[in-house]
């Protein structure tokens, strides 16, 4: 009687222990988070028709920033910019733009892209 309980046992774990493996392997096998977008960086005149962008924290550490500017006057070479964010997240980047300008600003980090961080550029 003693050994049926015991075998009995085992079985129960046994079944228990490959159902906690099962519910591992596909807590592995989910997608992870989508990437959240950049927080909205501070922004400050820094020359004739360019602005010095700055974030701290705003994005993940390492990530690629890429801005664009909305305005389709301006030349395409002039319509986009890109930097890195340092090991803190913290990134800063000088773009042309005019007050009203409409930016956006995402992140990349891997292989995955955030949503869009939209801003306009006040006016004085």
């Amino acid at each position: 009687m003693a050994r049926l309980g015991r075998r009995r046992l085992l079985h129960v774990l046994h079944v228990l222990f490959s159902a906690l493996v099962v519910l591992l392997v596909a807590a592995c096998a989910s997608p992870t988070l989508p990437l959240p977008p950049p927080a909205i960086p501070s922004i400050a005149p820094a020359g004739e028709g360019q602005y010095a962008l700055r974030s701290e924290h705003g994005v993940e550490p390492n990530a690629v920033v890429v801005i664009l500017n909305n305005n389709q006057t301006l030349p395409l070479n002039k319509r986009a910019a890109a930097t890195l964010a340092n090991a803190e997240g913290t990134w800063e980047q000088v773009v042309y733009a005019s007050p009203g300008d409409v930016l956006d600003v995402t992140q990349e980090y891997g292989s995955m892209r955030s949503a869009q961080t939209t801003f306009r550029v006040p006016t004085r």
